[in-house]
């Protein structure tokens, strides 16, 4: 009697096809990824804010923030970002933890809250702390900002990680108006648990 050899390896596989959807299901519960995003936007600088609770009741002293409003593309796609600065200045003093070599701090940014949205309307959302560092030689300016992913909705739902901002271009445009033009990049990881 004749045997088929398929049907000696239907079995074999069956199992590999299994244990290969079982793997890359288990590998997108909980992806890993490289973040790399350019934005360019504005910068409005010292609106005026009454501290609040959670519920919104005002409960503290105004206090000063600043508003981006900017593009993003990168290998997350394409989004509009908002973010809202909260900072504070220091007495300049050398600061080697946070500002290159020959810069002063004068800025410490406390909070610096984003909201991605992406053209399919997921949400990614952050937090982080950072320095602006100047050197009073030159006149150039350093800027960095780290944090952490908070979370999201869609395809970001649930989302973890860390992310560092740099700018490339910080442009006042008009001291009267306070507001600036920036372009930089946002790099960092993300965990996306599905």
């Amino acid at each position: 009697m004749l045997e088929s050899r398929f049907s000696r390896n239907t079995p074999l596989v069956v199992f590999i096809g299994v244990f290969a959807t079982l793997g890359v299901q288990i590998a997108s519960a909980e992806e890993d990824s490289h973040v790399f995003l350019r934005f360019a936007g504005d910068f409005i600088q010292h609106v005026e804010q009454t501290d609040a609770d959670v519920t919104g009741v005002p409960v503290g002293p105004t206090s000063l923030l600043g508003l981006v409003r900017a593009k993003v593309k990168g290998n997350l796609g394409r989004a509009d970002l908002t973010a809202a600065t909260k900072a504070y200045n220091p007495i300049p003093a050398p600061d080697l933890d946070n500002c290159p070599a020959g810069f002063f701090k004068v800025v410490v940014i406390t909070d610096n809250s984003l909201v991605f949205t992406f053209s399919d309307l997921s949400l990614l959302y952050g937090n982080g702390q950072g320095v602006v560092c100047v050197n009073f030689g030159t006149g150039e300016q350093y800027l960095a900002v780290e944090g952490e992913w908070l979370g999201g909705t869609g395809r970001f739902r649930n989302a973890k990680g860390e992310f560092s901002i740099r700018f490339d271009e910080y442009i006042p445009v008009n001291p009267n108006t306070q507001i600036v033009a920036e372009a930089g990049t946002i790099s960092g990881t993300l965990i996306r648990d599905h």
